[in-house]
């Protein structure tokens, strides 16, 4: 039995997984600052009354920031968690609780997640870029490469551009995105909303999605010449429109890429939110 953590700005996902790979229990607490309270001190607390009922032998944590995966812990972190680096998941949680700890990049686990049972399983060579607030990059070749740094993949803060003072990500993210149709179309307008609306034929809406595309696709063709995958997964909750946004995103990379020749086939991710849980436990489970 497995107890995954899935470490989010916002909200903290707690999972129990049985020997069959079922999820069995859940539970969901609101992020501490990190400052009055700790994440790490959050998680001991519910994992210790977990513990009561369900006797996990493992712990797998999916987490933003970077991961010193040999350690289990945060070596890098973003703005959005405070006081982060440092914090040791082993030393922290697992002693503790008497059990191993699997920490990683929550970009990375929702890559091994998707390789072991959702919509990349069994593929020996993907890349997977996650859409959110930001985005992520994971690239797995028969296994997850850390890189020398602990940071292989990462994509998210490429592609600095002087003029507008914007990375990557700043342009091209799910949150970009957004903020591109409410300042151009309407500022009640959701994300979903608006691929209904393109889906519908509306010329200014298409307008709006073609721009997001040619900046999310100029990364994707950057890291198209640098890897050559065989494999992409295109993840986040706009992943959700499935097949009519790979398509999109796919016509505009062959426009761009000077590799015409190129064949990488593009998926969509399919385990949604748990992706990361079950990519935390992937290392156990799959031993």
């Amino acid at each position: 039995m497995y107890l995954a953590v899935d470490v989010g700005g916002t909200t903290i996902k707690f999972a129990i997984i049985d020997d069959q790979f079922e999820i069995i229990k859940r539970e969901v607490i609101d992020t501490p600052n990190n400052i009055d309270l700790r994440i790490v001190d959050a998680i001991c607390k519910v994992a210790i009354e977990l513990k009561k009922d369900y006797d996990f032998e493992y712990i797998g944590v999916s987490t933003s920031g970077v991961v010193d995966t040999t350690k289990a812990e945060i070596v890098s972190s973003g703005i959005n968690i405070l006081n982060y680096v440092g914090t040791n998941f082993q030393k922290e949680l697992g002693d503790i609780l008497g059990v191993p700890v699997y920490a990683d990049n929550d970009v990375n686990c929702a890559l091994l997640g998707e390789q072991w049972l959702g919509c990349a399983k069994g593929l020996d060579e993907v890349f997977c870029l996650a859409l959110g607030t930001g985005i992520g990059g994971a690239y797995y070749l028969n296994s997850l490469p850390q890189g020398s740094n602990f940071s292989a993949g990462e994509i998210g803060q490429a592609r600095y551009d002087a003029k507008t003072g914007t990375n990557y990500e700043q342009r091209a993210s799910t949150i970009a995105l957004d903020k591109k149709i409410k300042a151009e179309l309407d500022s009640n307008l959701s994300v979903k909303q608006f691929f209904d609306n393109c889906k519908l034929g509306d010329e200014k809406s298409l307008a709006v999605l073609d721009e997001w595309l040619f900046y999310l696709a100029e990364g994707i063709v950057d890291m198209l010449l640098i890897l050559d995958p065989k494999y992409v997964v295109i993840g986040g909750a706009v992943s959700q429109q499935g097949d009519y946004l790979i398509t999109k995103l796919v016509e505009k990379i062959r426009e761009l890429n000077p590799i015409k020749i190129n064949k990488t086939q593009f998926l969509a991710a399919s385990l949604g939110n748990d992706a990361g849980l079950y990519g935390a436990i992937s290392v156990f489970a799959k031993k």
